[in-house]
């Protein structure tokens, strides 16, 4: 009965075991040199206009909704 149940898992710790290091040599996690972006990160202009677009959209929703024009 312990066989039924241990080779299935030790297969399949196996198989996550390769997974994970296939995934892991992918994302360059075990190179020498030191990972690089292709954009910078950061807040910009376009995120504030978003955001203040954003709160227009549920100020007016919430006018409307509560208070009839």
């Amino acid at each position: 009965m312990i066989e039924y149940r241990l080779i299935p898992l030790m297969v399949s710790v196996v198989k996550i075991g390769d997974e994970l290091s296939a995934a892991a040599l992918t994302r360059g996690l075990g190179a020498p040199v030191r990972r690089t972006n292709v954009c910078e990160l950061g807040f910009h202009v376009q995120d504030i206009i978003a955001i203040v677009l954003c709160l227009a959209c549920f100020v007016v929703f919430f006018l409307r909704k509560y208070i009839v024009f």
